[in-house]
Formats: structure tokens, sequence, C-alpha cells
């Protein structure tokens, strides 16, 4: 199978044999979407196919996929709601997984919950507030699942959801499953040591605050009408694109380099937050990374800053 970009045609050259399609389609609760393209599944849009997209609904069916892909040599990739990454054009070799399912589930005990990997940041605040508990309103307005947001660390500039975490579970390889516990962990701008205990998460139990419904829903209210006013969340973007140096802010830099609004194709540095690249309908991988690039060497040249990415960028040319 092949995807059109900008007329030409670039192939798949997918891992997977037909024997090993089969074998997944018997293994998995639901069928596999083969030469999947990843701009269906990321929030910039943009991407090339997948060998294999998949859901998983639990921990046993989670299981017998890391040992089937073990056995085919196959790669790995763990994807959330999509936010925060960049699919290249070329696409993503082996299988990508999104946890559902058992996943999903959240529960309270007392002023902790346990949420897991797949569970919709959105859904856990939410959940959270109607329980009168608080403490992840920092992570309001993100388009991500609770296992990137404790990877990454999401939050704003100042508060971090790793904050909140008491601890991780984390499948190896094989499929042992860990529990880390908080003394282990370590949590920076944007940045855990959660991966170097295991190849994927699973679930993570977040300690919160005593609040009401009604003080947790005010504060998400007022977080949410800010991040409408300031980010240009109804355009499709990866987020905010670099991390912020070092007492100053990526946006400003960028903005003060004169950058707010220039387009590379279909690409566009948004017009209301300069760290965020917006696809304006069509755009390709390519043209969001060149986009990047050019911004890059441009405040580099400009203020002596290199800026460091925020999204990850996968997949091949």
């Amino acid at each position: 199978m092949a995807q059109t970009i900008e007329g030409q045609k670039v192939k798949s050259r997918s891992l997977l044999t037909e024997e090993m399609k089969e074998g997944l389609r018997k293994l998995l609760r639901t069928e596999p979407l083969f030469d999947e393209p990843m701009s269906s599944h990321t929030t910039v849009r943009v991407g090339g196919p997948a060998d294999a997209f998949v859901s998983v609904y639990s921990l046993d069916e989670l299981r017998m996929l890391l040992s089937f892909l073990r056995e085919h040599q196959l790669p790995l990739f763990v994807l959330g709601c999509g936010s925060n990454i960049i699919v290249r054009d070329g696409g993503i070799r082996g299988v990508v997984v999104r946890l559902n399912g058992e996943f999903t589930k959240i529960s309270f005990n007392g002023t902790a919950v346990r949420a897991g990997a797949g569970a919709l940041l959105s859904h856990l605040i939410n959940a959270a507030a109607d329980m009168g508990l608080s403490g992840l309103e920092p992570a309001v307005g993100v388009p991500g699942t609770v296992g990137g947001a404790v990877i990454s660390n999401a939050g704003t500039a100042t508060e971090y959801i790793g904050e909140r975490v008491h601890s991780v579970s984390v499948l190896a390889e094989d499929g042992t499953q860990f529990e880390v516990d908080r003394e282990a962990l370590s949590f920076g701008y944007r940045h855990s040591n959660v991966l170097d205990f295991g190849k994927l998460v699973i679930a993570a139990v977040l300690e919160l605050e005593r609040s009401s419904p009604e003080r947790a829903r005010e504060r998400i209210e007022r977080l949410v009408e800010h991040r409408r006013r300031t980010q240009p969340i109804t355009i499709p973007s990866a987020g905010c694109v670099f991390k912020n140096p070092p007492n100053e802010r990526a946006g400003r830099l960028i903005d003060m380099a004169g950058l707010k609004g220039f387009k590379l194709g279909r690409a566009q540095v948004s017009e209301m937050h300069a760290n965020f690249i917006v696809n304006l309908g069509g755009a390709t991988a390519r043209e969001v990374i060149e986009l990047t690039e050019f911004v890059r060497r441009a405040v580099y040249e400009k203020f002596g800053v290199l800026l460091e990415y925020e999204v990850q960028i996968v997949g091949e040319e």
C-alpha cells in the first residue's frame, strides 16, 4: 500500500509478512489496522503509515502481544492520544499499540487515585473534581493519556503531574510487571526516568488533595478558558514544540525573532502562540519538521539560544 504526499507515492516498507499479519489477527481481540496512516492518530494530523496499528484491552492480551513481537523481532511503539508527537511521512515500522479497556480504568481510595496508562487526562481530572479532589489541574487542556503525561511530566511551566505521582506500574519486555515507588522516580521539566524501569507504563497512583467539587471545577474552568485565549486549540498541532529555556519562554523568543505567522507550505507558526506549529490543512510531516528546524536556526542566530524539542519526532523519512 502507498500514501500520496504532494503528488508523490511513498511506499510502505512494512516489516510484517502475511503470516505475521494473520498471527496478529488471531492474537488480538479487535482487528489490527495495517498500513494505517498515523495522520489519523496524531493531533497535528501528519504522519505516514504504521505497519500495524492495534488496540489491546487487557494485561493478558498485552503480554501475548509482547511475546509475539519478541518471537518475530518486531519493534513496538506505544501511542497515547497522539499529542506531543510528529510522525515522519515514511511512517512507523513494526506495531503501534494503543492501550484501551482495563488500561483506561480509574479508581479512588481516599485521596489516592489509580489510573490506567490509557486513561485520558481529561477524564481523570474531571473524575477527581467530581470526587472533590484537587491537584491535577495543571494538566487541564493537555490532550494526552495518563501514561504519556507521567513519562513526560506534563503540566504548566511551574506545576507538573510528577509532583502527584506516588508510584508507577511498568511492564518489562518479557511481560514482568514492576511497581516503582516514588523514592526511585525522578521528575524534571518535561522529563522523567519512568521508562528506565520497564518497556511501557500500564498505570500510575497519584496522591491528590481534598477540595470540593465546586472549587475544583472553578479552577478547571479558569485554566480551560486561559488555554482558549492563549493557545490555538482549535487548529491541529502537536502542542508546544520546544521546551522553555532556563528563565525564558520559547514562544517569546520565536515571537521576538519575527516568526509568528510564518508559513512553510501548509505548516505555520501559530499567530496566537509562537511555540505551536499548526497544520493549516494538508501539511506534510516534512513541512512541519522543516519549519521547526527553520525556527530553531532563526532563534539561535538572533539570540544564541538553541531550542530543545519538547515534541517527539519519530518514524522514517
